[in-house]
């Protein structure tokens, strides 16, 4: 009886923490960079802004879905926003709880809470650099410079060793299959919450060397596909300390 109070009571813990926060969470997801027009054929499109935060825009997400599953279990309308679904869960707390799932339940909203705690707090000295591979896992993984030079990481919460580099590389793999562009200045920003240190100015003299070449331009100034940019970081491993 005792574990099934805790359990309760630590599932609305939660559930009221995600509904409270995720206004400062909005706030924080929703600074990107400008929107940057491109050129299409014979006419031309907007690309989507860029999340400057993407750990924020993911937790998002990623608490919106699983506000419209819980949406789904509890009989709400898929049209209520995320905060007031979590809100009206805690009303419906033994119902959860007596479902075969509830321990899936409980467990996302368990890390939902401490991936929100770190966003809202994030770790001294650290950014988010992706997330475990593991398929059973999916953690965050936030760096320090150290972990960085060294190449390699240890997720918290399976033990798995990983390799930094791959770890960037599939988060940028994710971005440039969306077409991801900016200016110098919003790539520079950008790939620096993913730990990867490439100056504004470092990117305008690989355009003048011809490393880089433009997509567009923005206000007068240059537009640069991200992958573009990520291959000149890793053109010749040797090089990359004295461009950046």
């Amino acid at each position: 009886m005792a574990e099934a109070n805790d359990r309760k009571q630590q599932l609305e813990k939660d559930l009221r923490s995600l509904a409270a926060n995720l206004p400062a969470l909005r706030d924080i997801a929703a600074k990107k960079a400008s929107v940057v027009a491109r050129q299409l054929g014979h006419g031309s499109y907007t690309a989507a802004p860029i999340p400057l935060n993407l750990g924020a825009w993911q937790l998002l997400q990623d608490i919106k879905k699983f506000a419209r599953q819980l949406a789904k279990v509890l009989g709400f309308a898929l049209s209520f926003d995320a905060e007031f679904i979590l809100k009206g869960s805690l009303q419906h707390l033994d119902d959860l709880l007596a479902r075969h799932d509830a321990g899936s339940i409980c467990k996302i909203a368990r890390e939902a809470c401490k991936r929100l705690d770190r966003q809202l707090e994030p770790p001294e000295d650290k950014v988010l650099i992706g997330y475990c591979t593991e398929p059973t896992c999916g953690s965050e993984l936030w760096c320090n410079d150290q972990d960085i030079e060294s190449g390699w990481t240890v997720c918290p919460s399976c033990g798995k060793t990983l390799n930094v580099r791959e770890i960037q590389q599939i988060r940028m793999l994710a971005l440039a299959s969306a077409g991801t562009q900016g200016t110098a200045a919003e790539l520079s920003k950008l790939l620096a919450s993913c730990g990867l240190r490439v100056r504004r100015k470092t990117i305008s003299e690989w355009k003048r060397r011809g490393i880089v070449h433009q997509a567009g331009q923005q206000n007068n100034k240059p537009v640069y596909l991200l992958w573009d940019i990520w291959r000149a970081m890793n053109r010749k491993t040797s090089s990359i300390g004295s461009d950046i």
